[in-house]
């Protein structure tokens, strides 16, 4: 499945721990959008996540649903760890 980069911004404080938390678990229950990795800064007001959806509506209904702000989705082609680049392979 196709893996995308979602950005969200919010006040800072708004979103607690726990309730990222409770986002987070949705993104693993949800039959059409499954959360891959997440980046946090609660103080900050930012969330920087990889999904895997079929498609980037999937993943704006999916923020919609959950309450998340979105401010953009972005399907990724390619990823890189420790300076290996490689294509981002479905899973």
């Amino acid at each position: 499945m196709p893996r995308f980069l979602s950005v969200h911004t919010f006040p800072p404080g708004e979103f607690t721990p726990e309730r990222i938390e409770e986002i987070a678990a949705q993104g693993q229950s949800d039959p059409v959008v499954r959360g891959y990795r997440s980046f946090h800064s609660p103080a900050e007001g930012q969330i920087v996540w990889i999904l895997e959806a079929p498609d980037k509506e999937a993943i704006l209904a999916f923020c919609q649903r959950v309450g998340l702000p979105v401010d953009a989705v972005t399907q990724l082609e390619l990823e890189g760890h420790v300076g290996v680049i490689r294509p981002t392979l479905p899973t």
